[in-house]
């Protein structure tokens, strides 16, 4: 006979087990199926995001919750963070959910305030700007040019051109400044200049660091509902099975 630990069950154990089942171990099995079911849907989530964005950022990639379900409330939920003081998960992954303009961000809804740029426009990456690893500007860089800005004291509904006067200051002080263009302004260069944030460089060259686009709109990307449902459909019986073990089968007195 082979060396080992054997069990056996009673019939009337696993009828027993099953008679109870409605009324005491049921909620558990459920809300446990439930609860790993949305652990699985958020991994399966996080997976897509890898492969639909390109290098996403921990921050994008950490957006989802999952709030288990409980035996009183048999609910299980995968929703998008609040921010808790940062963006709103939703703000920024919802166009690439839905499909539709996005909304602005943080840094641009202060340039709007500070008239710098129009409450219809967005802001891009210019080709004058270093992007961090995940295609982004750095932070750091952003709060470098609205401090700079601010302490040009651009005034609210200011075209935000340079003037002679600017010019001058900044030929005085240097190169390194940030300072913002748009078509029409004062000298001939500003004509045909795309409106935008430039950053001197030296006394005759500037880099665009930043442009002024009109509303994008984004195609839906993140499949986040499909992908939710088809791992529903395909893990929660399964994980039903294995709450039924952890709760029911685990419980049965074993005879060696």
């Amino acid at each position: 006979m082979p060396v080992g630990v054997h069990y056996r069950v009673e019939v009337e154990d696993v009828r027993r087990a099953l008679r109870t089942l409605s009324e005491r171990d049921a909620p558990f099995v459920t809300a446990y199926a439930l609860t790993q079911t949305a652990k699985d849907i958020k991994a399966a989530e996080v997976e897509t995001m890898q492969s639909v964005f390109d290098r996403p950022t921990r921050f994008t990639l950490n957006a989802l919750y999952v709030k288990p379900a409980t035996k009183q409330d048999l609910v299980a939920e995968v929703y998008f963070k609040d921010g808790f003081g940062s963006v709103p998960a939703w703000r920024y992954l919802g166009p690439q959910v839905e499909g539709g303009a996005r909304v602005h961000k943080a840094f641009e809804r202060r340039l709007i305030r500070a008239g710098l740029m129009q409450p219809d426009e967005f802001a891009v990456p210019g080709s004058g700007v270093k992007l961090d690893s995940s295609g982004n500007i750095a932070g750091s860089t952003i709060e470098r040019i609205l401090s700079q800005l601010g302490a040009a004291e651009q005034k609210a509904g200011a075209q935000a051109n340079q003037t002679r006067k600017s010019r001058a200051r900044a030929k005085k002080k240097g190169i390194g400044r940030y300072f913002v263009l748009r078509p029409g302004g004062p000298g001939d260069a500003d004509r045909n200049v795309a409106a935008g944030i430039y950053y001197r460089a030296d006394l005759q060259a500037m880099m665009p660091v930043i442009m002024f686009v009109r509303a994008p709109r984004y195609r839906k990307r993140f499949p986040f509902y499909e992908r939710a449902a088809a791992v529903f459909d395909q893990k929660l019986v399964a994980n039903a099975r294995l709450g039924f073990e952890k709760f029911v089968l685990s419980k049965l007195p074993k005879a060696a």
